[in-house]
């Protein structure tokens, strides 16, 4: 049995500015790629003392957005022999339009952080994200459902998934997600494959 932890990025300058002016933080220019803020980065390092499967962790699956890697790499700082691998298909929902949720090119992002292998990005530039329409739900399924058949299909036994609020609430609850409040950030959420 697989033991899968879901962990939602630390708090992002997109999400301070959500607190501040609502959803229309995600639409600015100046939310592309979000990073984290100061908290973000603090709540990521408190994670990495208080997660007691932290040695367990035998490789890290990051969604290919800032605000995520550098939860990763602050949450599994100390831990050089587990692999981060980088994933487009688990970015933020929806992807389109919100520029919170539109990666760096890769070479930008292996630029930035050395820590984190992105070979498994199809393309250097970010082709999922769409300037024209929102992600529709049922896409949103679709890549959550593939997500689940390639976790079964690892020869990995404890997993650590890092990636974002919506995603993973489909991830975790499925159809029920709508009822769900937001995930905690930098708190682990254990998945079960079964369902």
């Amino acid at each position: 049995m697989k033991n899968i932890f879901c962990i939602r990025h630390g708090k992002a300058h997109h999400n301070v500015l959500n607190d501040q002016i609502g959803e229309k933080a995600y639409f600015l220019e100046e939310c592309f790629d979000a990073p984290l803020v100061n908290e973000g980065l603090i709540q990521a390092e408190k994670l990495s003392k208080s997660f007691l499967q932290l040695n367990e962790i035998e490789i890290v699956y990051v969604s290919s957005l800032t605000r995520t890697i550098q939860t990763a790499e602050s949450i599994f700082i100390d831990r050089e022999k587990i692999k981060i691998i980088a994933l487009d298909k688990i970015k933020e929902f929806p992807q389109g339009k919100e520029i919170c949720n539109k990666r760096r090119s890769k070479s930008v992002l292996k630029s930035k952080f050395l820590r984190t292998d992105f070979s498994e990005l199809d393309s250097d530039l970010d082709k999922m994200w769409r300037a024209d329409r929102f992600e529709k739900q049922t896409e949103l399924r679709k890549r959550v459902s593939d997500f689940k058949i390639f976790l079964k299909g690892v020869n990995y036994q404890n997993i650590a998934i890092v990636s974002h609020n919506e995603f993973l609430k489909e991830l975790l609850f499925g159809r029920k997600n709508s009822e769900s409040h937001d995930l905690e950030h930098c708190h682990p959420y254990k998945l079960d494959l079964s369902c």
